[in-house]
């Protein structure tokens, strides 16, 4: 056979004409002129055949996307403030998802997650018009009942809502958002929503109108604890400028009473420590044939339970089903205490009481591998016979149940426990409040029972409007439900909605004048609107229940809706949105947990859930996380105050590394949930961009010693990476396949091998490795990785949780476009996560490669099209997964942004349109828009500052491509000097002083070949 470093394309084409060539057992689908091949049972074309018409649409600035009819049916944006709970504003205006009572809604995973999904509006709410005209007044109900043309705009955090109809002459368009500032937390994290609607005459004649709002008492919106004697109430305000209905009602009390003076003995019915489970009965296969031994195979940590044994129906993970009923028994004491974890599926996954046939009591786990103690009150029952039956019948996400040491007893085992299973019964307790901004009527005050529905309206005077003219209502939805498990943060601000509706009365004007200069900002740019609508949406992942900020000021988070706990460090990883749009939060997230209670004083772990568990991306990670803290910072004082424990953290992965080679290659557990064996580049590139961090902020705390030894462990690691993982295409892992068979990817290109590359831009680090392989190596995860159409690849290779479906393009996790997949490779390899497709795109676009990058995102865009699924929730192991952060890394790509305020530098190099590019930025006391444009030959740059502040002492743009400047022109604010050079490729500007841009002020640099005036500088 021929060489196939001799088969040109010419030759390819010949092969490829007659058949598929045989090199061994493997079959040969493709060799290139460069001498690479695609094998048999890879699926994904290396020529991507996109439509150039598609192709060019990437770069179009095009039109805002209105959405209407069907696609309304998906739309869920979240419209509350940061961590304060979940609240949709759904396609027609009206409000859904109401989880802003304390308690989440775990969707599952895989085809349920990613299906198009109802939302819910349990709370009944309503905004309408009464229009007076030729007769009595006509109701017209804001909504799709009343308005079944109505239109969706979105930009995130702010919607608008358009309501006419051809016998209606008033057009309505709602304005609806939540504060939104950047660097402004608290006012971003406000529990409210607001609503400005906008009511214009487009008739030809005078109006008369008014608008009436009404919502009902949910409060709490499931009153399932001492109902008895318990009272509802709802509280009327009229005042000259504010007019508002305020729900609430009584706190519960403890639901199990006191305890019983002289408690019988306990009997325990079963504690699972024998071989066998005894009289039980099991059916199906998820049970096996005796109690578990703690956690199964490929099982997060199970932890909780007494002695050595338990039900665990994770023996085959969450694929099989069964059940397993007790012998029955006499009850004889007033509680049935059992300790329960696993999946939360009411009826599917859960542990049933059955008397006389019947289920009187059940329980479920709580989508956590925790068994806590849970109890029923069978006081009832006693005396009479019953059965136990644990359930498992489901098969998705969570689909296992554990069970341990069920008992007998007069006292309930551990009210702690079962309080913090079942929330404190007072959890939904608290207020909500529905307010107009201007003097109106309210109706409906008083009290009454838990069992009656309620409601509270209010309106507003009538209003007379001119042909043409036009005004503004103003109204807020505003709660306040402060007893979370760890409390709420805007319990510390607030005592009850009025006064949050009261603060937003009060500060309305401030409020939503920077929340629109915001969005205004961000769209004011060259960039298109897809690309501006998809990079923004995830944003709104930290207004959902991914997020919470506790009661003590720490801000915590789930990977994504009450899925996998702690702030995981690996998972939150990929998020850059948070960083630099609220960097006060992220410095929380350091110093509360990765340098606070997940931090190990003795060996510089960071517990990886604020824990004691070691993952090696994740600690490579916080180093990487906390020098981008510092650079966002105004000063030094983080970097001050956490440098010996930063240090230490990295010195923790350093030990991972004992000969000091620049290689991790012993056990690394990481965000696949699994562990990789061996070096590699995922793990490794985030190990050295870490050691370039660390010699950074070691060179800035004076510590020249620990500075030195990270630049050689660098050095040798870059060159070490080379040599050994480096196949001529891509970066592999080196792994003992025989010592290892499970969850590695050995030859396999995976699409997250250069993630600590990409980090390393994101922080200005530079090339860990050399350039051309960086790129070579982002060519080959398109070339092999990107499907257009991921139908042939699943074919083949079923993913374990699909999050792409037949029909739509995404990225895969892993391929083995060589062959030698192993039996069991790295996990999740045949998914699409939207968090690694825009880590990739973000890299790709730093290395220039913009077009693919824009191509990943596109195909992130039309599989969230709302004639498909909610564009406001990319979903991944639950809903708002907070893996899509990394769309705002994406962002600072294409702008080019580096940023370190402590040194007062900023630069920037655009990657998309450079000859004419409009970008927002934001740093750390202000934000605003950089834009540059080349005329006649002049590249004029300018930096414009829209709010706060900006203070430099460096300042620096790359020539576009194309020219070539001899000199500079520059106008600034006041009288600050500046001196200019050369440095990589930039033209670089210091000033003799720090240059400070208050809000308002703008600085334009010109860089051409014949720049005249005062201002002017040779280059």
């Amino acid at each position: 056979m021929q060489d196939k470093k001799d088969l040109t394309r010419r030759t390819f084409l010949k092969i490829a004409g007659v058949g598929a060539v045989t090199v061994g057992p493997r079959e040969i689908l493709a060799i290139f002129e460069d001498g690479s091949m695609i094998v048999q049972d890879h699926f994904i074309p290396v020529d991507k055949n996109l439509p150039a018409a598609w192709k060019k649409s990437l770069f179009e600035r095009g039109v805002k996307e209105v959405w209407s009819g069907a696609e309304l049916e998906s739309i869920g944006m979240p419209c509350g403030g940061i961590a304060s709970g979940q609240l949709y504003l759904c396609g027609d205006g009206t409000l859904g998802h109401w989880e802003i009572f304390n308690t989440h809604e775990f969707p599952s995973y895989g085809s349920t997650n990613y299906a198009k999904r109802e939302i819910k509006q349990p709370v009944e709410y309503a905004f309408a018009l009464l229009v007076e005209r030729d007769g009595p007044p006509q109701e017209w109900n804001l909504s799709k009942t009343g308005f079944p043309d109505v239109t969706f705009t979105g930009k995130y955090p702010l919607a608008d809502v358009t309501y006419s109809h051809q016998h209606c002459p008033l057009k309505t368009v709602l304005t609806a958002y939540s504060p939104f500032v950047p660097l402004l937390a608290k006012d971003s994290a406000l529990p409210m929503t607001m609503l400005e609607y906008r009511i214009e005459n487009t008739s030809d004649r005078e109006v008369r109108f008014y608008l009436n709002a009404g919502i009902e008492n949910p409060v709490p919106v499931q009153p399932t604890t001492d109902a008895k004697g318990r009272m509802r109430e709802t509280r009327l305000t009229m005042e000259e400028t504010l007019t508002s209905v305020v729900h609430t009602c009584d706190r519960a009390g403890d639901e199990f009473g006191p305890d019983v003076v002289h408690p019988r003995n306990t009997v325990v019915i079963a504690d699972f420590e024998g071989g066998t489970y005894g009289g039980w009965t099991a059916t199906g296969d998820s049970f096996g044939t005796g109690p578990a031994r703690g956690t199964l195979p490929d099982q997060n940590r199970v932890s909780g339970f007494v002695g050595r044994g338990l039900v665990n129906t994770y023996l085959h993970k969450d694929g099989t089903t069964g059940s397993l009923t007790s012998p029955a028994f006499t009850i004889e004491r007033k509680y049935i205490n059992f300790k329960i974890g696993g999946g939360n599926h009411p009826g599917l996954e859960c542990m049933n009481l059955l008397v006389d046939g019947k289920v009187v009591r059940t329980a479920t786990g709580l989508n956590d591998e925790r068994l806590l103690w849970e109890a029923w009150d069978v006081s009832e029952f006693e005396g009479k016979q019953a059965q136990l039956v644990i359930v498992d019948t489901a098969t998705g996400g969570w689909g296992h149940i554990n069970i341990d040491q069920i008992e007998m007893g007069d006292a309930v085992r551990s009210r702690e426990e079962v309080n913090e299973r079942r929330g404190d019964p007072n959890r939904a307790v608290g207020t909500l409040a529905l307010a107009l901004f201007e003097k109106g009527v309210a109706i409906g005050e008083g009290r009454y029972g838990l069992d009656e529905r309620h409601f509270g309206q209010m309106r507003t005077d009538w209003k007379t409007l001119a042909p043409g003219q036009s005004t503004t209502v103003l109204a807020v939805l505003a709660w306040h439900f402060p007893n979370h498990p760890k409390g709420r943060q805007y319990a510390n601000w607030f005592k009850d909605a009025e006064e949050v509706v009261r603060y937003v009365h009060a500060n309305y004007e401030r409020l939503s004048t920077d929340t629109k200069k915001w969005v205004k900002t961000y769209y004011d740019s060259t960039l298109p609107y897809w690309l501006l609508d998809r990079l923004m949406a995830t944003v709104g992942n930290l207004a959902t229940g991914t997020t919470e900020w506790w009661g003590n000021g720490r801000f915590w988070a789930w990977e994504g809706v009450v899925c996998c706990a702690g702030t995981c460090t690996h998972v939150w990883n990929y998020e850059h949105a948070m960083a630099r749009l609220f960097p006060e939060l992220e410095r929380n997230v350091r110093e509360r947990q990765d340098f606070g209670e997940g931090f190990h004083e003795d060996t510089g772990l960071v517990g990886f859930r604020s824990d004691n568990a070691y993952a090696a991306d994740g600690q490579c990670g916080t180093v990487l996380k906390a020098y981008r803290e510092h650079t966002i910072s105004a000063n030094d004082e983080f970097l001050k105050r956490n440098w010996p424990r930063i240090k230490k953290a990295m010195q923790c992965s350093i030990s991972h590394d004992p000969d000091a080679n620049g290689l991790i290659e012993d056990s690394q557990h990481n965000t696949y949930d699994i562990n990789f064996e061996g070096p590699n580049t995922f793990v490794g590139a985030l190990y050295l961009a870490a050691l370039l961090a660390s010699e950074k902020m070691a060179t800035e705390m004076g510590d020249t010693e620990f500075a030195t030894q990270c630049r050689a462990i660098f050095e040798k690691g870059s060159k070490a990476t080379m040599e050994q993982l480096w196949n001529g295409e891509y970066f592999i892992q080196k792994v003992d396949a025989d010592k290892h068979p499970e969850y590695q990817y050995g030859p396999g290109c995976l699409a997250d091998q250069m993630f600590g590359q990409g980090w390393a831009h994101h922080v200005g680090l530079g090339h860990l490795y050399p350039k051309e392989n960086v790129r070579k190596a982002l060519e080959s995860v398109w070339k092999y990785d990107w499907a257009p159409d991921i139908a042939p690849q699943n074919a083949r290779w079923k993913p374990e949780r699909p999050f792409a479906v037949p029909g739509e393009a995404g990225l895969f996790i892993c391929t083995w476009p060589k062959g030698e997949r192993p039996n069991e490779p790295v996990r999740y390899r045949d998914e699409v996560w939207t968090g690694i497709e825009y880590q990739v795109a973000g890299h790709m676009v730093w290395e220039g490669m913009v077009e693919e990058g824009l191509a990943i995102c596109r195909a992130v865009h039309d599989r969230y099209h709302p004639a498909k699924r909610n564009p406001y929730n990319e979903v991944e192991c639950s809903d708002h997964y907070a893996r899509a952060l990394a769309s705002w890394g994406v962002y600072t790509a294409l702008a080019g942004f580096n940023y370190h305020g402590p040194k007062g530098e900023m630069s920037f190099d655009p990657r998309f349109k450079p000859e004419d590019s409009r970008v927002a930025f934001t740093a750390a006391e202000g934000w605003g828009t950089y834009s540059q444009k080349i005329e006649d030959g002049t590249q004029n740059c300018t930096l414009d500052v829209k709010f706060g502040k900006v203070v430099l002492n460096e300042f620096s743009v790359r020539p576009a491509p194309g020219t070539k400047p001899t000199s500079l022109g520059l106008a600034i604010p006041g009288q600050v000097g500046a001196v200019v050079s050369r440095r990589d490729g930039l033209v670089v500007l210091k000033f003799s002083e720090p240059l400070v841009m208050q809000e308002g002020t703008a600085m334009t640099v010109s860089l051409g070949s014949s720049i005249l005036g005062s201002g002017s500088l040779p280059l």
